[in-house]
């Protein structure tokens, strides 16, 4: 039996057993199954993401911008290369290799019963290579489009990673197909898919020296012989944060030499941290989040990745996109368990407390005495309010204002959730122009009168919710 692990199997027309697919005898030649094997993976993502380029379409359309990165993923798949996307947490890696999926076929043709769902006619496994060649009738199933996440990490084995075959069990009788003979590890179960190698930086440097021969000659050995040689066919793509990232090491120069690196860093603009927020959020229904609230939200994360603030120079370790996408979840559960149909600033908390339970786990401080962190979120946050409440001064007509400030000043107290903005005219006309749905009307004269309020003082907050003119 041990001849079948090193030996090159090719089965042809000439060569081939009977198959048999669904209790039904079928040539795999055949004009309708012949596109479902004897082809790498490689060869079939080429094809695919031609024909996205034929159509002009987006290969990638669920990642928000990143144009730059996607040209360079489209030339590395074609080209056959790996690729390995660096950046730090929470940017995109892995929905981006999700997304490289789409471009693997839907389904192939696999011997039953294979462990890593081997081609009938170019099999890797020495199971499947026996099989082929001895047996009379050999039954196939399909396998579905594989993508095989592997998680990089430190007290990774060789046989959890690569897999291993008992020789000794063979030399004792032991069946080829028999689960003690042959364990395939995380890597040959991604074989005619793609292995999604998640932080290789992590793994030890042992097991990253074994994959310099995968990605050179898609097989393993071991001087101790525990690995059996066995070709894969797989698009290996990775990812890993930057060297001094908290539990990364270096990645050794021969495997570095051996993948295409990308750099995968924020949404370059707000209006794309926006799109990634509202399209990852858990929670899909429940109060509406206006463009206003958005901004704020997003700029509040942005400004604790920049050095724009003086305040975002404590920060050592930024919030990344997740942040974003947990702040509009947060936001919109607190806004509906309060009964708004749209967000407003008590939905906040009195302390910016919603904000604090998306970012307090997401960034980390260069000194932090114990409440230092949240001192600084309710400080990004309040920059970030004032930013987009002085785009909402700005976008008030100026021939209204005046006419706006009049109709304020006559009433003691406005109580944004209860008054109707409509007994104001001019007030009016500028939450026409601010509003998308009627929904939105409580909550954008709340942040109408928070900017008037901000930017010129004419305006104050005596409670929650409630404002009351002051003059100058």
């Amino acid at each position: 039996m041990e001849e079948y692990i090193f030996e090159e199997v090719i089965i042809k027309p000439s060569n081939a057993p009977k198959f048999v697919l669904e209790g039904e005898e079928v040539d795999i030649w055949s004009e309708e199954l012949r596109k479902y094997h004897s082809r790498s993976i490689v060869e079939y993502v080429r094809e695919n993401l031609l024909l996205y380029e034929k159509k002009g379409k987006d290969p990638f359309a669920e990642i928000v911008g990143k144009e730059v990165e996607k040209e360079m993923v489209k030339n590395a798949l074609m080209s056959g290369s790996n690729i390995l996307f660096k950046g730090r947490k929470g940017y995109g890696k892995t929905t981006f290799s999700k997304a490289m999926a789409k471009l693997l076929p839907e389904k192939l043709l696999a011997v039953k019963g294979c462990k890593i769902h081997d081609d009938p006619t170019r099999p890797a496994c020495f199971s499947c290579k026996r099989k082929l060649l001895e047996e009379e009738v050999v039954e196939l199933t399909w396998v579905p489009r594989k993508w095989i996440r592997i998680p990089g990490d430190p007290m990774m084995t060789t046989r959890q990673l690569i897999g291993g075959v008992s020789i000794q069990k063979i030399r004792e009788g032991y069946d080829l197909d028999h689960p003690e003979v042959f364990t395939p590890g995380r890597i040959l179960k991604a074989n005619r898919g793609m292995a999604y190698f998640d932080e290789l930086g992590a793994i030890p440097s042992a097991l990253q020296t074994l994959l310099h021969e995968l990605l050179e000659e898609r097989q393993i050995t071991t001087p101790e012989g525990d690995i059996i040689p066995m070709k894969i066919d797989t698009i290996f793509v990775s990812s890993t944060n930057p060297a001094n990232y908290k539990g990364v090491a270096d990645i050794k120069e021969p495997l570095m030499d051996r993948v295409e690196e990308i750099p995968i860093g924020p949404p370059e603009t707000l209006k794309e941290e926006i799109e990634i927020g509202l399209r990852n959020m858990s929670l899909k229904e429940g109060a509406i989040l206006p463009i206003w609230h958005l901004k704020i939200l997003a700029r509040a994360v942005r400004y604790a990745r920049s050095r724009e603030l003086r305040i975002s120079g404590q920060i050592e370790l930024e919030p990344s996109c997740r942040a974003t996408i947990k702040l509009f979840d947060h936001l919109r559960a607190s806004a509906t368990r309060r009964g708004h149909k749209a967000a407003m600033l008590s939905d906040y908390g009195d302390r910016y407390e919603v904000v604090k339970l998306g970012m307090r786990s997401r960034l980390e401080l260069e000194y932090d005495d114990g409440n230092e962190k949240d001192v600084v979120i309710e400080k990004l946050v309040e920059e970030a309010i004032n930013r987009t409440c002085s785009e909402v001064y700005a976008a008030i007509p100026r021939d209204s204002f005046g006419g706006m400030m009049e109709e304020i000043s006559s009433f003691d107290e406005i109580d944004v959730e209860k008054q109707s903005p409509k007994k104001m005219e001019n007030v009016w006309k500028t939450i026409l122009l601010m509003a998308r749905r009627p929904e939105e009307i409580s909550s954008a004269f709340e942040i109408l009168l928070e900017s008037i309020r901000r930017c010129t003082g004419l305006v104050d907050r005596v409670a929650i919710g409630k404002y009351a003119y002051v003059g100058s």
